[in-house]
């Protein structure tokens, strides 16, 4: 379990719990709006059946955030406490930054079938991880992967174009789901998304050979061709 607290200086808080097992939201919750509706904005990619399920998994998980943040400010300070395993990490940083981090779990969580390939991730969560510290979880990521891929007697993909490809799919759902956003602020006056457009706007681009290229060095004891 991943426990998410944030406290502000007027004396607001909110709390969140997040199973790393489980999907968000459950099996089978309707939410209110109409900006929620799958058909709205849907992603090209999108393999999700309106008949069974007519709303966006992946705006429905992140509902929650919205509600509750939607009046806050990108650059407000909050002291933002996290609670997993046997680790606690507690940290004063702006809005924008702490439901950022908070965002990139819940959307592997979804029952988004793009995110979705994000979701080993959220075993491994690492709260405020720079861009460089994900791409190389990232990357470890899908390795892992195609090892077990190959174990199984299955094609690996040991050139990481699957991975530029997953990443070109979550690109355009962000965009997606950050046009579906944008549009519920306007129509709907309890949804203000600004905070998650700026947390969407800063997830992260993949450009897989120059950041090999710069990860290199720090595998020189692995290149000794023995």
């Amino acid at each position: 379990m991943i426990k998410y607290a944030f406290e502000y200086t007027d004396g607001a808080m909110m709390y969140y719990e997040l199973d790393e097992n489980a999907y968000y939201p459950e099996e089978g919750t309707v939410l209110e709006g109409e900006w929620l509706n799958l058909e709205e904005f849907k992603c090209r990619i999108c393999t999700i059946d309106p008949e069974t399920h007519p709303q966006c998994p992946a705006a429905m998980a992140l509902w929650p955030v919205l509600r509750d943040f939607g009046h806050r400010i990108s650059h407000e300070p909050v002291n933002v406490q996290v609670d997993w395993t046997d680790v606690h990490l507690e940290a004063v940083t702006s809005t924008q930054q702490a439901v950022r981090s908070m965002v990139g779990l819940m959307l592997a969580l979804s029952r988004c079938p793009v995110m979705e390939k994000l979701r080993p991730m959220a075993h491994f969560h690492l709260p405020f991880a720079d861009a460089a510290h994900t791409q190389f979880r990232v990357l470890g990521m899908y390795l892992i992967a195609q090892y077990l891929r190959e174990n199984s007697g299955m094609e690996p993909d040991w050139t990481l174009e699957g991975l530029l490809q997953n990443y070109r799919e979550l690109q355009h759902a962000n965009r997606r789901l950050a046009e579906r956003i944008r549009a519920a602020s306007e129509t709907d006056a309890a949804v203000n998304g600004l905070i998650i457009l700026d947390a969407l706007a800063q997830s992260v681009e993949m450009g897989i050979n120059q950041n090999l290229k710069k990860l290199r060095p720090l595998f020189e004891m692995y290149m000794d061709p023995e």
